[in-house]
């Protein structure tokens, strides 16, 4: 059973550095915009039971980008069906995860990946309308997209349900003292931070979204509400959280504005509310759209959402505090383990007043200061005595447990500003006009970032779980062997299989870009032939002809 148990071992991790090599392959082939190699790729090494999920979003957001709307839309739905189903848990399912590592089980997919199948879907349904010709099926394809927009919304909204608003956030900054304090105290179990400032509690941008398809659609008061709603989000604190800039709000009040204009508002309340939320430059863009113009919309998908890495933790236990400690296995001082470090240190390092105690009774004076660089699981002497009855406070002193978990490197996003020349195709059109502000309206790469800052004690407690229970199984089958030079020949054995073989569920959808821009330019109706330039890439979309209120959304998807 022992051998087995190794071999299963080598097996495992040799498939392990298979998959995330043909992953890294993947990635970097889209990083090229090579789409359709990168697409073959993934889809050979995804193409498995347990990763079905992310086969569909990663399949069907490369035929997107690959301009193939129609099979990107028949994938995309497979995985909306999955994201929105249960997955078959089976008991061989769970055990076999429990004693490999997690991501042997199905992947359940995030709430940012189940609301952003919706938001690529209605992009889709939105591309296959402008090409069609005719007025009944351009329509149907038009409330396709609405359809998946009111998916967006419901789905955010359900998010919105189990987490605390931004309004409850600030009420917990501005409460009384005493209350701060009762708070503080009550998170000393989960590491002593408050992970409510890292969830992912609602989406402005996709809630902008909602407000653009429906006012493509000619539905303006829906339109005003959604955008309204994006505005407010980006105010009270979606802005702040996921560092964009503060003008974000404000074309999203702008837009909320103009949907006030086509409405039939008063105009005395329009006027308020542009005294109200916008600043005089963003006055200036309002009075750019005039009526029976034309509008060209931008939507810069760049770069890709970071790939998650593994960082190694050794666990150790201490039996004079009743507890196990862990820290980071340090590797030298390049990049990616200063990074691991950092986050170890962020995250999970002894900072409340529980294990600082603890490790000065521990260790004196030099315990407490290196508990910034561990962190002690208390268990306190019933639960410790618990472990001395199963031998597991035996196995703990004899051996060094590794415990793997995963976690984000640091990443810098591009904050270059983009140009957009719109330049006429016909006599009477402008040569060339100047293009408005690009704005920075999400960042899906912080919001993937906070989402693993909030799990990260879950993960670490699993981790822990995980190893002692597959640890506590090998030792048994070493001690009920009768030959002692067996025993401890297969204790080795089962020491280092373990060992090597801790991995910790690094998966997400990384073909989702990291940030989003935004640019809207109004023109008079006629032809033009629109260039975007960022950095050093210069993307065309060729010769178009607006007509007077038409809005065209270009879909620009920069692998840079």
């Amino acid at each position: 059973m022992k051998w087995g148990i190794f071999l299963l071992s080598l097996v495992f991790l040799s498939g392990c550095a298979t998959y995330k090599q043909d992953i890294d392959a993947g990635l970097s082939l889209a990083k090229q915009g090579e789409w359709k190699a990168a697409e073959e790729k993934l889809e050979a090494v995804l193409d498995n039971p347990q990763d079905k999920l992310l086969y569909y979003m990663e399949v069907g957001a490369l035929a997107q980008n690959q301009g193939d709307f129609e099979r990107s839309n028949t994938l995309l739905e497979q995985a909306e069906r999955l994201s929105d189903t249960f997955f078959p848990d089976t008991f061989s399912n769970r055990s076999w995860a429990l004693l490999t590592n997690p991501r042997q089980s199905n992947y359940r997919g995030s709430g940012l990946e189940r609301v952003y199948i919706s938001y690529l879907k209605s992009l889709n349904y939105l591309a296959l309308a402008e090409q069609e010709e005719g007025r009944s099926q351009k329509q149907q394809l038009k409330d396709a997209a609405l359809v998946e927009v009111r998916r967006i919304a419901i789905k955010l909204n359900e998010i919105q349900a189990q987490t605390p608003t931004y309004q409850d956030l600030n009420a917990k900054e501005n409460q009384a003292f005493y209350m701060k304090a009762l708070s503080w105290l009550s998170n000393f179990y989960t590491g002593g931070r408050d992970t409510d400032q890292f969830l992912y509690r609602d989406d402005a941008w996709a809630r902008y979204m909602e407000g653009l398809q429906y006012e493509i659609s000619g539905e303006y008061d829906d339109a005003r509400i959604s955008y309204q709603q994006a505005a407010r989000l980006y105010q009270d604190g979606y802005a702040k959280q996921y560092e964009l800039p503060e003008l974000s709000a404000e074309r999203a009040w702008l837009d909320t504005i103009r949907m006030m204009q086509k409405s039939g508002f008063r105009q005395d309340e329009i006027q308020r509310k542009i005294d109200a939320k916008l600043s005089a430059p963003m006055q200036q863009t309002l009075e750019q759209y005039q009526d029976k113009n034309a509008e060209l919309i931008v939507l810069e998908h760049q770069g890709f959402i970071p790939d998650k890495s593994e960082m190694t933790l050794l666990l150790y236990a201490d039996p004079r505090a009743y507890s196990l400690v862990l820290e980071p296995l340090h590797g030298g001082g390049s990049l990616e383990n200063n990074d691991a470090f950092r986050w170890f240190t962020m995250v999970y390092a002894d900072v409340n007043p529980l294990n600082l105690i603890a490790n000065y009774k521990a260790g004196g004076a030099w315990g407490t200061f290196s508990g910034i660089f561990t962190k002690r699981v208390i268990l306190g002497r019933p639960a410790w005595q618990q472990l001395s009855a199963i031998n597991l406070d035996q196995l703990l002193t004899e051996q060094t447990l590794r415990i793997t978990v995963p976690y984000y490197q640091g990443f810098t996003l591009d904050k270059y500003q983009p140009s957009l020349s719109v330049n006429g195709t016909q006599p009477d059109a402008p040569t060339s006009l100047p293009s408005s502000d690009t704005f920075t309206m999400a960042s899906l790469a912080d919001i993937a970032l906070q989402e693993q800052l909030a799990q990260a004690q879950r993960d670490i407690y699993e981790g822990l779980v995980r190893e002692l229970l597959r640890s506590w199984l090998a030792y048994q089958v070493a001690a009920n062997v009768q030959d002692e030079g067996a025993s401890l020949l297969l204790n080795l054995i089962g020491q280092v299989a373990i060992f090597v073989s801790s991995a910790a569920d690094t998966r997400n959808w990384l073909t989702l870009p990291a940030q989003v821009r935004l640019t809207r330019q109004p023109v008079a109706p006629g032809g033009y032939s629109p260039t975007y330039k960022v950095k050093q890439n210069t993307f065309f979309l060729g010769d178009v002809h607006l007509k007077a209120n038409e809005m065209k959304v270009w879909n620009l998807r920069n692998p840079d």
